[in-house]
Formats: structure tokens, sequence, C-alpha cells
């Protein structure tokens, strides 16, 4: 079996959060995965990785997955829910989104997390860990900083590392100003020491594999090896919340290239047309970045104000619970590199209207409704006609993670002898 070393830097960073983003999740199961293995645990440091104990990064793991992970409701995910439902059938206002605090218990692994960087780089020594090991890296984080993986090459590694996208060098108008050019130095980072590249949709690989092109550089081994989906939504035949009114959902993080604008406007003017009597809007996702004409629109438009509901910390199983229900999963969005909500929605059964991009085409198949993301009359029409009846879907039986898990073990070991140190 191939030795791995994993680098859970961003595990470590993140501990102190509630709820996790999609990457979030991603890294957890591969720590999950490479505990199960026997595996090494890294920090990357500034010019060297740095083990971290087993028995530490075992506590912070077990405490990420009972946090963000749960099989079932807990008492706060359950009141969350009933009050989004009343929500739906006006029996209750929804209130304005506030800051959210931190749990006593976010707040001890926050301490942790700032504590650990200090204490690791204090007691252990700038060793070679497990001879031969392969770094694994699925997270981006610290890629864009060259010099903290100028060690593989020092000692002659190679590194498996995860690519999930490019599209802040694809579609740089939907980012931060700076994240162009840190994206570039990531992607430079995994040309020069990756032995394997693993990408979650041939959209992504061939975005990557044109990068390299364009850079003059070798293409490394790339396999397509798409996410599992989450056991809370593999559940088929869960009961599912009868609202009197209809709801759509639309999952992820408020940025520009999610296109929430679209659907805002759209609900706006079905208000405007028809009062009160709308289906209702349920945005499942924290706010992000270069969008303030979509925070303006959800905090000032008055049509707005009890068609949508604004959801920003739904643990995984009570997004399903959410998503079984509704009418639609809505993902209106300019590009992706997989589309997990897509995928999500698949699993259960959930009817999903999504934007007709490559990714999404990849992941649904034939098990969607597709349309431009600039085509608000269409967007509007499909809204409205799901809105007076049901259409549900047939479940698919979609990858779990152990198969996700089987197959690069198979990968791994195809590649152990043959993985050359990138140029």
């Amino acid at each position: 079996m191939n030795a791995i070393a994993m680098d859970i830097s961003r595990l470590i960073g993140r501990s102190h959060f509630s709820t996790p983003t999609g990457i979030d999740r991603f890294e957890l199961q591969y720590a999950n995965w490479a505990q199960k293995r026997s595996s090494h645990f890294l920090e990357i440091g500034r010019n060297r990785p740095i083990e971290i104990a087993r028995t530490r990064a075992t506590e912070l793991i077990s405490a990420l997955a009972h946090r963000w992970s749960a099989a079932g409701l807990n008492p706060l995910q359950t009141e969350e829910l009933q009050r989004i439902f009343a929500a739906i059938d006006g029996e209750a206002p929804w209130p304005k989104i506030k800051s959210a605090s931190i749990s006593p218990a976010g707040r001890t692994l926050h301490s942790w997390s700032r504590r650990a960087g200090k204490a690791l780089r204090t007691i252990l020594p700038a060793n070679q860990f497990a001879a031969g090991a392969s770094l694994l890296h699925v997270s981006h984080t610290n890629l864009h900083r060259p010099a903290a993986f100028n060690w593989l090459e020092r000692q002659k590694r190679n590194g498996v590392f995860y690519v999930h996208d490019l599209i802040p060098l694809t579609h740089p108008e939907f980012v931060r100003p700076n994240e162009p050019m840190r994206h570039l130095q990531r992607m430079e980072t995994i040309l020069r020491h990756a032995g394997l590249v693993l990408c979650n949709s041939q959209a992504t690989a061939r975005s990557f594999r044109a990068f390299a092109e364009e850079r003059g550089k070798p293409t490394p081994p790339i396999e397509v090896l798409a996410p599992g989906v989450e056991a809370s939504f593999r559940r088929p035949n869960a009961a599912v919340h009868a609202t009197r009114r209809p709801y759509f959902l639309v999952v992820g993080t408020i940025e520009p290239r999610k296109n929430h604008i679209l659907l805002l406007q759209t609900w706006r003017a079905m208000v405007d047309a028809h009062g009160d009597d709308v289906p209702r809007l349920v945005i499942a996702g924290k706010r992000g970045w270069e969008n303030a004409q979509v925070f303006a629109t959800l905090d000032r438009c008055p049509q707005l104000r009890n068609a949508v509901i604004e959801a920003p910390n739904l643990g995984d199983t009570a997004l399903a619970e959410l998503m079984a229900g509704a009418a639609a999963l809505l993902s209106p969005t300019f590009v992706e590199g997989y589309g997990m909500p897509v995928a999500e929605a698949r699993a259960m059964g959930t009817t999903i209207i999504a934007s007709d991009i490559a990714s999404h085409r990849e992941v649904a198949g034939d098990n969607a409704l597709y349309l431009d993301p600039l085509d608000g009359r269409g967007w509007r029409e499909a809204i409205e006609a799901h809105a007076r009846y049901e259409r549900r879907q047939r479940p698919h039986i979609v990858q779990h993670w152990d198969g996700h898990f089987g197959t690069l073990d198979g990968l791994l070991n195809e590649q152990r002898d043959r993985l050359p140190l990138g140029g």
C-alpha cells in the first residue's frame, strides 16, 4: 500500500467554523480515509512540512466529524428547520441575517488551531517523515506560496494534488482582484511537484491540461475522480416535510458567479405580478464577497421580505431535509468545477433546474432542465411551472465515498512505482 502523508492545514485553520464549506467537507472525508489507513498528517510551514502527532490529528478530525457530519438532526438544527418551514408557510416572519456566533466547542477548536502551529514548530524537528511517503494535498491551501513546497524537490518526493477548479484563471471577473495571481501560483506549484493530479470532473481536467499547455509545461498524469455524495443525501425514501406553500432551494456561498441576482430579480417580478401568492426561495449559504448589489437587494428590497429566506448555517442533515421537500433545486451559476448540490439533488430525486454549463451536464446528464444563466424569462417560466405541481424525479444511485476511496487506492497502487517528480 502506497504510504501517504496528508496535509491538513486547511482543517486546522478552519476548525472553529460551525458549518463547513464544500472543500472543508471534502478534506475531512480525505482525513478520515487517511486516518483509517494509518497515514501521517502534516501542516505546511513556511518552507517545510511539520508532522503532526497522530493523537492530535485524531483529536481534530474526530471533533470536526462530530460537528460537521452528524448522522442526525441535533436540537438546534431541528429548531432552525422548523423556523424555515414556518416562514415558508407564512406562520412566522423570517428575521434578518445576523453574524453567526462561535459555539463553545468552536472556541475550543479555534484556540487549538491558533496554538497548534506555534507549538508544533517549537517541538517537532524538520525530520524526513515517513520515508517514501507521497504528499497528499486536496484543498488548494498554501499552494500560492511556492517556497512552502520546495522541500519536495530537496527530499526527492512526489505529490498527489486534487484540483477543484481553475475558475480564478478562466473567469477572473467572478473572484477577488488578487485571486487570479494566487491561483496561477497554485496551479504552477502543482505542475512543478505533482506526480499525480486528481480532478473532480472532465471539465476541470480539460482546464488544467489547457493551463499546462499554455505555460509550456509537461502535463502530469491526470485522473478524474468525482467526489462522493454525503450519506445525508443518499436517503431517497426519507420523509418529506410537506409545506402548504411550495419552495425552491439554491445552495452555495452568495458570490458573483453563483448568479443569485437572477433569482432575486425573478422573485421580485413574481411578487409584483402575483403579490404574496408566490413560492418561497430558500438560500442555503453564507454571504461571500464582491456582491454588494445582491446583499443590498436581500437587505432592503421590500418585495422580497417574506418571499426569500436566507439560511446560512445549515448542516448536511438539515440541508438534506430541506432539499427533499423542495419543488426544485435551482443552480443558475455561470461556472462550476463540479456542482455538488446538483449531485446531491440527483441522489435525492429532487428536480433540478440548472444553468447549461459543461460541469452540470457532466453531473446530471439528462436528469435536469437546463437553461441559459442569462435567460431570466426562461427561469421564471420554469419556476412558475414547477410551483404548480410536483415533478419529483427518480432517485439515482450516486458514488459513495467508499467507492471514491476504493478507486483512489487503486490509482495510488498503480502509480506507486512510476510517480515522477514534477519538472
